[in-house]
């Protein structure tokens, strides 16, 4: 039997199309959710339906609960043994202890969006090596880090064909058969305008701010919530799905037009239409991250429009 952990709902559309690619080999999936609500709910349910068995749990980033949790993972999967693993987040320190508890032959990695293409990123930076995270690592015998899961990794699957990777081996995943040439019968068709919700700011009221004034500016008629997001907009019609974007626009807008306007959501990189054209909005901003962002989305030849509050 094969392990398979997904992260986030876009984890579990790539983990989808790995299954597909062992069919007659068994599958045990876990989905560690860092938030709570429909659509994580939705797409453990869509994983949960892949594999021979399952396991879902909501994770707590309280330092008791967290650590309440690696004893119940190491409890859980403790000498379970594994042919193959496949896992994206592999900064994630759960998932490391979920990994030192099983024995497992082969490993295998595959994108947790766009952290695998951006060189700041996590995955490649060094970790966290505080006292606090050196402790917990050895009480509980987590044997694995970033830098060791990435030079364990054989096969790197990846949604990000032009770029570089983590790993150097990788197999390209096609998560939507992406459809190759413009429709002309649609030049003539009405274009609808979404913006894709984005909390950029810890602070709810920037963030509303940011979010009227570009549904005001760009005459946006349609919105799509992050997941992670905790504030109401109005004068703005809700995308009510259970579906991330690529699965919205695949189903929706296969053959109707639209322009998705976002920040620098990762998820337009894999918009693969050419009915559908993306615009990226610039904020001002000194991040490191962000600004990767912004790099990679010129880089494909996203089109940024700067933006001032």
């Amino acid at each position: 039997m094969n392990l398979i952990i997904c992260y986030t709902p876009l984890q579990v559309l790539i983990a989808e199309k790995i299954i597909e690619l062992y069919p007659n080999e068994r599958f045990y999936g876990v989905m560690l959710c860092s938030v709570k609500n429909k659509k994580f709910e939705y797409y453990a349910e869509r994983l949960s339906l892949k594999c021979e068995q399952f396991f879902s749990m909501h994770q707590r980033t309280e330092r008791f609960h967290l650590l309440k949790q690696i004893i119940s993972l190491k409890c859980k999967f403790a000498n379970l043994k594994f042919d193959k693993v496949f896992v994206a987040s592999i900064n994630d320190i759960q998932i490391q202890f979920i990994l030192s508890s099983v024995r497992f032959n082969e490993f295998y990695t595959f994108d947790d969006g766009t952290a695998n293409i951006a060189p700041s990123s996590v995955y490649y930076t060094p970790e966290p090596n505080t006292f606090i995270r050196r402790s917990i690592n050895s009480l509980f015998r987590n044997k694995y880090s970033v830098e060791k899961l990435k030079a364990l990794s054989k096969q790197h699957y990846t949604i990000y064909p032009d770029f570089p990777n983590i790993i150097e081996n990788t197999t390209v995943i096609d998560l939507f058969n992406a459809q190759k040439s413009k429709d002309e019968n649609l030049e003539n068709e009405p274009i609808t305008h979404i913006l894709l919700g984005q909390p950029v700011y810890l602070e709810h009221d920037k963030n509303i701010r940011l979010a009227e004034k570009v549904i005001k500016d760009f005459n946006i008629e349609l919105y799509l919530a992050h997941p992670r997001e905790q504030y109401k907009l109005d004068d703005v019609s809700y995308i009510d799905t259970p579906l991330i974007l690529e699965d919205y626009l695949a189903q929706e807008f296969s053959h109707r037009r639209c322009r998705i306007y976002t920040y620098f959501s990762s998820a337009v990189l894999n918009i693969k239409n050419p009915n559908i054209e993306v615009v990226a909005l610039r904020i001002d901003t000194e991040r490191p991250d962000f600004i990767e962002c912004y790099k990679l989305l010129d880089k494909v030849g996203i089109k940024i429009i700067d933006i001032r509050e």
